[in-house]
């Protein structure tokens, strides 16, 4: 059928120019895949056909199968014609130049024609140069488009029978958004003088021209097919976009087979037509699916009984201007039953009994998560506290070996005055230990008692900076956090080779985080290759537990250190300050 179709609009176009038919002026117009022509891949006559002398005659082949129009296609008002202006709705398209008249006086009639060889062309896109002016004959074939004579008649399809290859010009393909226009024009190449010229706009064009028709929940779709199908309808013409229809009734749209290869215009048409319901989304195919049904010449959305009280939207549009869309909505009236005094009754009883029910199991679900939070709770904290507990025997026994080595260098005195220091800095850190927080000011004090004792058997230079003013008493902190990092830096980093050894504690406030770097100048290692000790492993297991703890505010520790270059330990405390 679309095959015997493309041939009938090419007749009439070659016959209405001329006045009689010849045989072989029957173009041919097919696709070429992969440089092959495929014969059964038919594409529709699209373009203006001519024999006037000052008319040159063009081909516009598309892969969407659409035509183009004039004027007179549009208004239906011959007297407002313009011959050069000509419309579209596809967005892509090729333009080859086809010298019929030429072709025609080849076969014997005496006319006149214009010789492409005498002419030159250029193209614009909203009045920008796309295409300067260029010899029409220095141009090649369609590479996407067969274009052929054909000498056949129509017993048979285009497909069966020998074609020709007819002569053309490709100038281009071209594509258009809605509104845009494309002028094409002619001039001598001799003398300059203007040939002829034309333009071809893309016009918005959606598939608004349907009938509605609503039916009783009493019959089923076959049964209105059979009984009411050509009763006289109320037409729904171009724009109808909202109907009402019953309370379990179904209804559906009915599209006219006969105006598919028409789109836009003052007449009812459709073409390629695609929809959705509910949303503009996974778009079917009008007469693809299964709900899509055929008869006497029409194509139908079927709806079956909509849900009462709900509205229902419709999503129209043509697959070769899927941009344009055409919304219909309709509304579904409520069932006109209403419930009597015992049916509103139940309804309340029935409602309250769920919303009981439901809170009932809330309360148990709740108490549930409260229990399951609480021993999770008591667990971490119990975590915490023994790992606080083993941090004080790791530092008694480095105390212990720093006493040792007092003794040993015979300065009792010392070693006694080391010892009580030690002493009081213990029963500090124990009290510290049995706490969640403190502040980081206590934390900060702590850690310089300590650096202190350090400072007795090692000489080093401490330094501390903050730059979070003199808010560190207002800002809660992890109690000896920074013990074993310090610790670790002090004993390991700043060795006796260590020139001028450094330990440096600095504090930002960065915007919600808290960050803490310790940095020493000293031998440095190669972290790939060393194993945490015992204190900075008792740290890491402390930091896990307090982010299982706290997980809106987790703690992330990183440290970098290379042999030779020092080691910075960054703490960095996400959202602390918020």
């Amino acid at each position: 059928m679309k095959n015997l179709t493309s041939l009938l609009l090419l007749l009439i176009s070659l016959t209405a120019a001329r006045g009689q038919y010849v045989a072989n002026n029957m173009l041919a117009i097919k696709e070429i895949h992969d440089g092959v022509v495929c014969d059964s891949c038919i594409v529709t006559m699209a373009g203006n056909v001519t024999a006037n002398s000052d008319k040159i005659s063009f081909l516009t082949p598309n892969y969407d199968n659409q035509f183009l129009y004039t004027d007179a296609s549009l208004t239906r008002e011959l007297s407002t014609v313009d011959p050069s202006k000509f419309y579209v709705s596809m967005g892509r398209f090729s333009l080859d130049f086809y010298p019929f008249g030429k072709v025609l006086a080849q076969k014997g009639e005496q006319i006149p024609y214009i010789d492409f060889k005498d002419l030159q062309f250029r193209t614009a896109v909203n009045g920008v140069l796309k295409n300067d002016w260029t010899d029409v004959t220095s141009l090649q074939n369609d590479p996407d488009f067969y274009i052929g004579h054909v000498s056949s008649d129509f017993r048979h399809e285009i497909s069966e029978v020998e074609t020709i290859p007819a002569e053309h010009y490709h100038a281009g393909k071209f594509e258009l958004r809605l509104g845009d226009s494309l002028n094409v024009a002619f001039r001598n190449k001799s003398t300059l003088a203007d040939v002829y010229h034309f333009s071809i706009t893309r016009v918005r064009s959606v598939p608004n021209y349907f009938n509605f028709v609503e039916f009783s929940s009493e019959k089923n779709f076959q049964d209105i097919l059979n009984t009411e199908i050509n009763k006289v309808r109320t037409e729904q013409g171009p724009q109808a976009n909202h109907f009402e229809i019953e309370g379990g009734h179904s209804a559906f749209l009915r599209f006219s087979n006969h105006d598919q290869y028409y789109f836009f215009g003052k007449m009812p048409r459709n073409s390629g037509i695609e929809y959705a319901i509910g949303e503009p989304e996974n778009w079917q195919r009008l007469g693809g699916q299964d709900d899509i049904k055929f008869s006497q010449g029409y194509s139908y959305i079927y709806l079956d009984k909509p849900e009462p009280g709900k509205i229902l939207k419709i999503f129209l549009r043509y697959k070769h201007q899927p941009e344009s869309i055409h919304r219909v909505t309709i509304d579904v009236k409520p069932l006109p039953r209403r419930p009597g005094w015992i049916d509103v009754a139940q309804l309340i009883l029935g409602v309250i009994a769920l919303a009981l029910l439901a809170i009932f199991i809330q309360k148990q679900r709740h108490k549930r998560q409260l229990a399951r939070l609480d021993r999770k709770k008591s667990e971490i904290e119990n975590q915490l506290q023994l790992l606080s507990g083993q941090l004080n025997p790791h530092f008694l026994f480095n105390s212990l070996n720093a006493v040792q080595s007092l003794i040993r260098q015979n300065d009792p005195e010392a070693a006694n005055q080391y010892i009580t220091e030690v002493a009081t800095f213990m029963r500090t850190i124990m009290d510290s230990g049995r706490k969640d927080l403190v502040s980081l000011a206590e934390e900060i004090g702590i850690e310089e008692k300590y650096i202190a004792l350090e400072q007795k058997r090692k000489t080093f230079t401490y330094t501390f900076r903050t730059e979070c003013g003199n808010e560190l008493s207002s800002i809660d902190f992890p109690p000896l956090l920074l013990q074993p990092i310090i610790e670790n830096s002090i004993r390991h980093g700043l060795a006796e080779t260590v020139r001028n050894p450094t330990l440096t504690i600095t504090i930002r406030c960065d915007a919600t985080d808290l960050v803490v770097v310790i940095a020493d100048n000293g031998i440095g290692y190669d972290p790939s290759l060393k194993v945490p000790g015992h204190g900075l492993s008792l740290t890491g297991k402390r930091i896990a537990l307090i982010n299982e703890k706290l997980p809106a505010m987790q703690i992330v520790l990183q440290t970098k250190s290379s042999p030779g270059a020092g080691t910075t330990t960054e703490i960095r405390l996400l959202k602390w300050l918020s």
